[in-house]
């Protein structure tokens, strides 16, 4: 299908991830394990990161300008967790942002094996 080599699964992505981060933390369902929502952020963000690479895998790019992508990412997810901090019952954790990061960066590294492939 087409319509997974174009930017929209990336953007619908992303789209998910900041109205579930914008949801005040009473109305979300809790799990009480230890390290599940590092493991929450992580998975959401890895998520991302390999679809923005399967969009990148049809661009003709180099890789600078892929790595400002990534990058540039990443600092949305600094954006994103920031922006917690004026949701009810939210807030700012630079653990979740690394977890975010993480995702991130699982997503870039599973790109650049492909990348490396092509």
């Amino acid at each position: 299908m087409k319509f997974f080599r174009t930017i929209y699964p990336t953007l619908f992505w992303l789209i998910i991830i900041w109205i579930l981060s914008s949801i005040p933390s009473q109305d979300l369902p809790s799990v009480n394990i230890v390290g599940f929502d590092k493991l929450q952020h992580l998975g959401v963000y890895a998520v991302l990161g390999c679809l923005i690479g399967y969009w990148l895998r049809f661009k003709n790019w180099d890789i600078k300008k892929i790595v400002l992508i990534y990058l540039g990412l990443i600092v949305l997810a600094g954006i994103d967790e920031y922006h917690q901090r004026y949701i009810p019952g939210r807030d700012v954790s630079i653990y979740d942002f690394l977890a975010n990061a993480s995702g991130l960066i699982i997503g870039f590294l599973l790109y650049l094996r492909k990348y490396d492939r092509s």
